[in-house]
């Protein structure tokens, strides 16, 4: 293969290997974002705001606070029962 067919065996092959992706990178650890972020236009990868950007944790509601009475014992002590 002389200097000529090998420049165009080289420019084949690189129209053959297709386009240059460019991927989107994470601003924190520097990882590939995925699709879902990049559609989202997201900066920060699904990781690292799992990391450091957690969701807020909801608490239950309490439902309505418990009733005390009070009750006398056989003694004739009082105690304070929690329904």
């Amino acid at each position: 293969m002389n200097s000529a067919e090998f420049e165009i065996y080289n420019a084949v092959r690189q129209v053959e290997s297709g386009p240059t992706m460019i991927r989107c990178l994470c601003l924190i650890c520097k990882g590939y974002l995925s699709d879902w972020d990049v559609r989202t236009r997201e900066a920060v990868c699904w990781r690292c705001r799992e990391i450091y950007f957690p969701a807020p944790k909801i608490e239950p509601k309490n439902p309505e606070p418990k009733r005390a009475r009070l009750f006398q014992l056989r003694d004739g002590k009082f105690a304070i029962i929690v329904d």
